[in-house]
């Protein structure tokens, strides 16, 4: 039992010194150009000048600021931390945006990457706006004039699926990656649009075995697209036009087709 408590306590103790580290971040920030006085850390990190002397000790103990002529600057160690700091607040605001997706998607892809989408526009299923979802899916499908490209578990609405075959007979390329039983479905459900969508030179449509995490790219414009598992109903949609997230999109998309089978 006795080790157990010194077990915890350890814990409990490294997780004080890492909270503190966290709150800390700030004046870590401030010495991110190069030696800031205390001063100047304290007045980048919107804090005392008390508070900046405790903290610039603190770290420098710590070996993750040096002291040196000019105040204090960033260890190696020191320019790591910080990154990996501002790293776990990307991911964390990103996971906070994400939740209606997440709720539905549970792909470690995406819980992975979160920090791609801190900044994302989230508009989820709500009573009180039942077709916001499909209204905003809708508006970014409207605006591809170069290429759409992505993949899916499902194809969503009738109307969604309309409105991307009106790009494509457009002139906007089109790449798909989709599993057989959603292809079938597609066929039998809506046969005539997916004939008028193959018959163009334009598109590129791969047979996967699965589709982790749904997502489609409307020009430079990334759409993560979440349903219901039970209904299949569209419950949520992220866009962003991050690079980071288009690059993340991209070789999600490039992986699918080299695993893939192209059709015709």
């Amino acid at each position: 039992m006795m080790r157990t408590t010194d077990t915890v306590g350890m814990d409990q103790s490294a997780l004080d010194r890492d909270t503190t580290l966290l709150q800390r971040a700030p004046m870590l920030a401030a010495c991110r150009d190069g030696p800031a006085s205390r001063s100047t850390i304290a007045e980048r990190a919107g804090c005392s000048r008390t508070t900046a002397y405790r903290a610039t000790t603190d770290l420098a103990a710590r070996g993750l600021l040096e002291q040196v002529e000019g105040g204090y600057r960033l260890t190696g160690l020191g320019t790591t931390v910080l990154g990996r700091i501002e790293r776990l607040r990307a991911e964390l605001d990103g996971a906070r945006r994400l939740r209606p997706v997440l709720d539905c998607i549970d792909a470690p892809e995406l819980r992975a990457n979160t920090h791609l989408f801190a900044d994302a526009t989230v508009v989820a299923a709500d009573a009180g706006a039942p077709y916001a979802v499909e209204q905003h899916v809708e508006s970014t499908i409207a605006d591809a004039s170069e290429r759409i490209y992505g993949a899916a578990s499902s194809f969503g609405s009738p109307t969604t699926l309309t409105r991307t075959v009106e790009r494509i007979e457009a002139g906007v390329e089109f790449a798909w990656a989709l599993p057989q039983v959603v292809l079938d479905r597609l066929v039998r459900q809506h046969g005539a649009l997916h004939e008028r969508v193959l018959a163009r030179d334009t598109t590129s449509v791969y047979v996967v075995e699965e589709v982790p995490v749904d997502f489609s790219v409307y020009d430079d414009t990334l759409a993560l697209t979440a349903f219901d598992p039970d209904r299949g109903t569209l419950e949520a949609v992220a866009t962003t036009d991050d690079p980071a997230a288009l690059e993340w999109a991209r070789d999600r998309f490039e992986a699918h087709c080299e695993r893939g089978e192209r059709l015709g």
